[in-house]
C-alpha cells in the first residue's frame, strides 16, 4: 500500500511537469574565505548538485537559490562589513561551481545572502535549492541584467535563521558510566538549542546480575541509574562544555526490587565532543549515600564519574 502510494506521487509529478524539492547545505567553510576556496570542499556533495543540474536542465523555467551563509564571528577591523560579503562570496563560489562543472544555466540561479549570530563552521555555508515558485521572477531578472556588471547576479534578499527546523536538534545516545557500584550501560535523550545549550536525561540499568551480603543473606543484584543535566557550550569552535546536573544511582535487590545501597548527589564537570557522534563526560560528585534500613542519608564520599556515550543527532540543520 505505501508503496503503491509513492509510485503514484512520483507518477503525478511527472504528468503535471513538477519538480520534486531539491536542497543541498554545504558546511565549514574556512574562517574569512568569501571569494575563493578549494574546491574539495564540494566533493561529498556532487551527487546532490548533478541531481540538482539535471533538474534545472529538465525543467528550463525552474530556477535555483543559491544561498551563501555567515556566522557572527567578530574581525578585528571592520566586523560589522566582513561578514556580509562572506556570505555572499560563498554563495558566488557555488553559483560559480554549478555553471562550470555542471553547465547550469546561468539565468535560472538567483543569489541570496543570510547572517547568523551563531559562530562556527554550520554558519558558514552555502546552499542550493529548487524553488519553481518566485512571484516576481521576470522583474527580478530584468533588474539583474541592467545592473552594472560588478552587480550582476546578485539580488540582495535577506533571510531571517532562527526557525526551529534549523537551530533546535534532538540526540538520542547509548553509552556506559562508572558508578561507586560498577559500570553501567546508559541510554540519554538530549534536546538542545544551535550549538550552546542542552537539556539532557539519563537513564541505566544493568543486564547481569552482581551480588551483596546483607545482614548476612546474599542477594541478587542490579544497578540502575537516572539523572538530568544541563550542558553549556561557552566558546565557539570548541567542542568542550560545562556540564551540571543530578544523578542517582542504587543497587537493587533482585528478590524486592528495592535498593540496598544507593548513592545521589550533585555533578559538575566537563564534556567533551571529539566527533559529532560520541561524548566524554567527567564529573564531580559529592555523594550521599544510604544503605537499606538507613532512616537518612550520610555525605561520606565524594566520587568521580565518568561516561561515553554515542550519538544520533536529528536537526540542526545550520
Amino acid at each position: 500500500m505505501f508503496k503503491s502510494m509513492i509510485l503514484t506521487a512520483i507518477c503525478f509529478a511527472l504528468l503535471t511537469g513538477i519538480a520534486l524539492p531539491q536542497e543541498v547545505i554545504i558546511k565549514d567553510f574556512p574562517l574569512g574565505v568569501g571569494g575563493s576556496v578549494n574546491r574539495d570542499i564540494f566533493k561529498p556533495y556532487l551527487s546532490d548538485l548533478k541531481a540538482i543540474s539535471d533538474t534545472l536542465s529538465k525543467y528550463p523555467l525552474l530556477r535555483a537559490i543559491v544561498t551563501g551563509g555567515a556566522d557572527g564571528h567578530t574581525y578585528r577591523e571592520n566586523n560589522d562589513a566582513v561578514n556580509p560579503g562572506l556570505a555572499l562570496g560563498r554563495a558566488h563560489i557555488l553559483r560559480e561551481f554549478l555553471i562550470t562543472r555542471f553547465n547550469v544555466d546561468s539565468t535560472q540561479i538567483i543569489i541570496q545572502s543570510e547572517d547568523n549570530n551563531g559562530k562556527g563552521g554550520p554558519y558558514r555555508f552555502a546552499g542550493v535549492r529548487i524553488d519553481s515558485n518566485l512571484h516576481d521572477l521576470e522583474a527580478r531578472l530584468e533588474k539583474v541584467e541592467n545592473r552594472p556588471p560588478v552587480e550582476k547576479h546578485f539580488t540582495e534578499v535577506k533571510e531571517i535563521s532562527g526557525n526551529a527546523e534549523e537551530n533546535l536538534r534532538l540526540q538520542f545516545g547509548l553509552g556506559v558510566s562508572s558508578s561507586p557500584f560498577g559500570g553501567i550501560p546508559i541510554a540519554a535523550a538530549t534536546i538542545g538549542w544551535k550549538q550552546i545549550i542542552f537539556a539532557e536525561g539519563v537513564v541505566g540499568h544493568t543486564f547481569w546480575n552482581s551480588d551483596f551480603d546483607f545482614r548476612g543473606t546474599e542477594l541478587d543484584t542490579k544497578r540502575r541509574l537516572v539523572g538530568g543535566y544541563i550542558i553549556f557550550y561557552p566558546v565557539d569552535d570548541l567542542p568542550v562544555g560545562i556540564v551540571g546536573g543530578w544523578v542517582r544511582m542504587e543497587e537493587i535487590s533482585q528478590d524486592y526490587y528495592e535498593y540496598v545501597r544507593l548513592s545521589e548527589g550533585p555533578t559538575l564537570g566537563l564534556r567533551a565532543t571529539p566527533f559529532k557522534f560520541l561524548s566524554i563526560t567527567g564529573a564531580y560528585n559529592p555523594s550521599n549515600r544510604r544503605f537499606a534500613g538507613d532512616n537518612r542519608s550520610k555525605a561520606n564520599n565524594d566520587q568521580f564519574l565518568l561516561s561515553v556515550t554515542t550519538h544520533l543527532t536529528l536537526g540542526g540543520q545550520k
